[in-house]
């Protein structure tokens, strides 16, 4: 094999998933614009980082449930909710497996998962954490995650998760299902996996304390408002809502999101939509929206933090992606999900495809209860 063809695998191995399931991805419009020889020096580079600290003989190709029984995931340099909790969805599979599964994340996404069913504890810095592990769980390469395992954990072992892969846009929950599933050995099928594979949190009790005193009525419908880029903010919301109420919805709708959605909120209750709108917006921590969501029938969202909250209260959700995000990049079999896709942006999608899809959930939800 010449050295170029080399070379260029090996830069190809960082937009190639290291397990043999079919992921959706991008991947093939990636590597046609990608620069294959700077992705072979960026790889590179963080390798060398890697091996000058010792790192290359600690490298393990698996998880050895005899000897790994304390287990420290680093999950560093990955600030969005959603992505968080799609990477680590497949902490699941090491329930029950491991003595011990702690988690090392940054400062804001530390309420999704202080109070888990998986990990034993949660920190952003290695001081809040127990002292010994038997293994390291190396989310990336990147430089936050690789700081953290040499400044505090030189000695130990550890194996990739996504390791040098970067750059496609991909369904981040079922790699890391397929991922776990390969360094655990574990006999499990594709189809196995996908029935599996959904993000997962767990509220505080204080959470759903507070959520229980809003007594949200049954039936209750959340829409999720804002966003931080246009073309992922939906901005026909108040149209939504008024043809919902022609095609005889009488539930209430709850509005949720973070301050950028409080204009949408004005607009909404601006407008005659026919239905009792209760305003949550900017009024709760993401353990109480997933608290919240949980209590609805239907949730309807476009992409974005909050509908992976929803995919996490595993709840019905109308789902609304556009441009480079591929409906497949998000949803998996296991989430009760049906998607719309604009082409440019969101507001591609007409209100009437999101109320016509709202109704027919709804209609399907109300048949499977007879």
């Amino acid at each position: 094999m010449s050295l170029v063809r080399s070379l260029r695998r090996y830069a190809e191995e960082t937009w190639v998933p290291p397990f043999p399931q079919p992921l959706p991805s991008n991947t093939d419009q990636y590597a046609g614009q990608v620069s294959w020889r700077r992705a072979a020096w960026r790889r590179a580079l963080r390798q060398l980082r890697l091996s000058w600290h010792g790192q290359a003989s600690l490298v393990r190709s698996r998880i050895d449930l005899q000897t790994h029984r304390r287990v420290l995931w680093i999950h560093q340099g990955t600030p969005q909710v959603g992505d968080s909790l799609m990477d680590l969805a497949a902490r699941v599979l090491l329930k029950g497996r491991v003595d011990r599964l702690d988690l090392l994340t940054e400062p804001h996404l530390l309420p999704l998962y202080r109070n888990d069913e998986v990990f034993t504890q949660v920190g952003s810095t290695a001081s809040e954490l127990a002292s010994t592990y038997d293994l390291v769980l190396l989310h990336s390469t990147s430089s936050r995650s690789v700081r953290d395992k040499l400044a505090h954990y030189t000695a130990l072992p550890f194996a990739h998760v996504h390791g040098y892969f970067t750059g496609p846009e991909f369904n981040r929950t079922l790699f890391g299902f397929y991922r776990l599933a390969q360094l655990l050995q574990l006999p499990l099928d594709e189809g196995e996996i996908n029935r599996i594979a959904r993000p997962s949190m767990r509220a505080a009790a204080d959470d759903e304390r507070t959520v229980e005193a809003l007594q949200i009525p049954p039936g209750a419908l959340v829409v999720a408002l804002g966003g931080v880029r246009d073309w992922r903010t939906y901005e026909q919301w108040p149209q939504v809502l008024q043809q919902l109420h022609a095609c005889g919805v009488r539930a209430p709708v709850v509005l949720v999101g973070a301050e950028n959605g409080l204009p949408m909120r004005d607009a909404i209750q601006a407008a005659n939509t026919g239905l009792r709108i209760i305003d949550r917006v900017a009024q709760h921590s993401l353990g109480e929206v997933h608290a919240l969501m949980r209590r609805c029938a239907l949730a309807i969202c476009a992409d974005g933090g909050l509908l992976h909250v929803a995919h996490a209260a595993n709840v019905p959700v109308v789902a609304l992606f556009a441009g480079i995000i591929d409906p497949s990049f998000r949803v998996t079999a296991a989430n009760r999900t049906r998607s719309l896709y604009g082409a440019r942006s969101v507001n591609d999608v007409p209100a009437s495809e999101v109320a016509a899809c709202a109704v027919a959930m709804l209609a399907d939800a109300q048949a499977a209860r007879l």
